[in-house]
């Protein structure tokens, strides 16, 4: 029997996040935001005000990626950085109105985009299949 060196955990991860990738690209193409954008906007919305680093941690980016990221947005007007008054190298980050009205479009395609990869499952097989990822996601890291 041949080895299959494509059947890999990694390789079947690797293809099935490319295909969700390019779905969400294209429903977030006439926003102009990208799914590492995205990522921004969603830790965000959890919580306004946390710093670059604070950022980058949530968002699984470096700080130079994550502020190249941050740098993209604020030139768009989406979000807005507050320059600390203990620490002059620190910034709270926020997002603006017209982020917010941003998000608020965004939310619904991104539920709906969710829910349609999601369609083939079961409930339980969702559950499984986030256990287990996240199981590899703790050991890994």
């Amino acid at each position: 029997m041949k080895n299959n060196l494509l059947n890999t955990i990694g390789f079947y991860i690797s293809r099935t996040q490319a295909k969700m990738q390019y779905h969400f690209l294209q429903k977030l193409k006439p926003y102009g935001v990208t799914p590492e954008q995205w990522v921004l906007y969603a830790s965000l919305s959890e919580e306004e005000g946390i710093s670059l680093t604070e950022l980058a941690k949530v968002s699984l980016r470096d700080k130079p990626y994550t502020t190249r990221l941050v740098d993209k947005l604020e030139e768009k007007g989406l979000i807005l950085r507050i320059k600390s008054n203990d620490d002059k190298r620190s910034s709270s980050i926020f997002l603006t109105r017209d982020g917010a009205k941003l998000k608020e479009k965004i939310i619904p395609i991104i539920a709906e985009l969710n829910q349609w990869s999601l369609v083939a499952m079961s409930e339980e097989e969702i559950g499984l299949l986030k256990f287990l990822l996240n199981k590899m996601y703790d050991h890994i890291k």
